[in-house]
């Protein structure tokens, strides 16, 4: 420790420069253990896709519910027929069972087409059993939505972006792709 910085400092900071070393462009995605909505394990790379667009969200959350149904038209409209697929993660932070309103949530704006998860809560628990780092931690979640894009292979080639940045990015990787 230094001098100018005390125990709980150093911890934050510490903390925060893993968060941010866990997801560096061009580095490959941690490959989450996700379940779907019919109850089965579908993991991050299990996902056949030129490019993966990962959304973290929480159905409570007021700017997802702006966002979320942005994302899903920009995707029927342009990125599905590029293959693209969304892979989108419950991200809830709060203690209640959120589930049923995700669900819920999905069924009413049709995003279905999604490849839509969620970390149980015995998952979590067995995460943090084993000294793992969770998915907040390896993605840097602090704000929900978050928006990554990842290549075929995984690999992060645009964080924390918003859906239009993302747009911008796939539109000049597709051009670069054809020419």
């Amino acid at each position: 420790l230094t001098p100018w910085l005390n125990e709980k400092q150093h911890e934050t900071i510490s903390r925060r420069a893993y968060m941010l070393m866990a997801n560096l462009i061009g580095e490959q995605a941690a490959n989450l253990q996700m379940i779907d909505t019919t109850g089965k394990l579908t993991p991050l790379y299990s996902v056949d896709a030129d490019y993966t667009v990962v959304v973290f969200w929480d159905p409570n959350c007021g700017h997802c519910k702006e966002e979320v149904p942005r994302v899903d038209s920009i995707y029927r409209a342009n990125w599905k027929q590029h293959n693209v697929k969304i892979y989108g993660v419950l991200s809830a932070d709060s203690k209640d069972d959120v589930k049923s309103a995700w669900t819920k949530y999905i069924a009413e704006h049709n995003i279905g087409e999604w490849i839509n998860v969620y970390q149980t809560k015995a998952m979590k628990d067995a995460e943090e059993a084993a000294g793992q780092w969770g998915y907040h931690q390896l993605f840097d979640i602090t704000t929900t939505p978050t928006l990554y894009l990842l290549d075929k292979e995984k690999r992060i080639i645009g964080k924390k972006l918003t859906w239009e940045q993302i747009n911008d990015l796939l539109e000049a990787k597709l051009a670069t792709k054809t020419n």
